[in-house]
């Protein structure tokens, strides 16, 4: 019989700690990877879902759905921190907000219905291409911005789109509304319009998250709730500190530099994502 105090269970127990220990601390380097995307969506003013899901899918090997989900849900904290600081500031437009929100959630709820009846490879692929696309306007707008001056109404079609893309490829919303939202007329700051883009964001996000629950997608899930929760433990808290310190750095570095930086960087996102839609089974 081993008894306490025996070295074969002395042994036994540090081996059985050491394993605990190893199996927890197997995704400590998200912590670090976690800060540095959201310092980089914070100043670049880009949805870190662009980073995140090839993460999940590319570096950490999960499922495309699961992975489309995670990147859901790690966004939702970190744009709760950024929710909470900005409306600390005042700078949300809850009227605007609701206005955006009128033709976001059917969009939202139309794209996230899609989810179960489309191919992994052809998320994946409209994930690629619609990186794609926003890497090479980043660097295009960085040398030419024509004002098209003040909006009187808001893009119903383009909100709805825009939705859309949220609730099906997990991207998409900021960066289409958050232009138009400077341009709307009665919106007196641009931190007003980034705190009313980040609402509104943030309640897109909630609504994709709650709706990708569906009972098979929930079995689904229920296989891997171990290994997720191991990564939320040290994502979340990654993202909501950078959410803090990317509006502190973005002051600090040059904008233009910034924009070509990021750009180049979701091409070649855009351009692995694509292999991985061409090579995936």
């Amino acid at each position: 019989m081993i008894r306490p105090g025996n070295k074969c269970y002395a042994d036994g127990v540090f081996n059985e700690w050491q394993d605990v220990k190893g199996v927890f601390l197997e995704y400590w380097f998200l912590f670090p990877v976690a800060m540095a995307i959201a310092v980089l969506a914070m100043s670049s003013g880009i949805s870190g879902s662009n980073f995140w899901i090839p993460v999940y899918i590319l570096w950490l090997g999960l499922d495309p759905k699961t992975g489309f989900w995670l990147a859901l849900v790690t966004m939702l904290f970190g744009f709760s921190s950024g929710l909470m600081r900005n409306l600390f500031q005042g700078t949300v437009d809850w009227k605007l907000a609701w206005a955006y929100l009128i033709w976001a959630i059917p969009g939202a709820v139309v794209g996230t219905l899609l989810v179960p009846f489309s191919p992994a490879r052809l998320l994946i692929g409209l994930f690629a291409s619609f990186v794609l696309a926003y890497g090479i306007h980043m660097i295009v707008s960085t040398y030419y911005r024509p004002d098209p001056g003040p909006m009187e109404r808001v893009p119903r079609a383009r909100t709805f789109i825009a939705g859309m893309l949220k609730g099906l490829i997990a991207t998409g919303l900021g960066k289409i509304i958050m232009p138009t939202m400077l341009r709307q007329k009665g919106v007196e700051s641009a931190a007003k319009a980034v705190g009313t883009t980040v609402l509104v964001v943030f309640v897109i996000n909630l609504i994709a998250v709650t709706l990708r629950l569906t009972p098979g997608f929930i079995d689904s899930l229920s296989q891997s709730w171990g290994t997720m929760a191991q990564i939320l433990v040290f994502a979340v808290p990654g993202v909501v500190i950078g959410g803090q310190l990317g509006p502190i750095i973005a002051k600090r570095l040059s904008a233009r530099g910034l924009r070509l930086y990021v750009g180049a960087l979701l091409i070649l996102v855009s351009a692995m994502m694509a292999i991985r839609a061409l090579g995936y089974a």
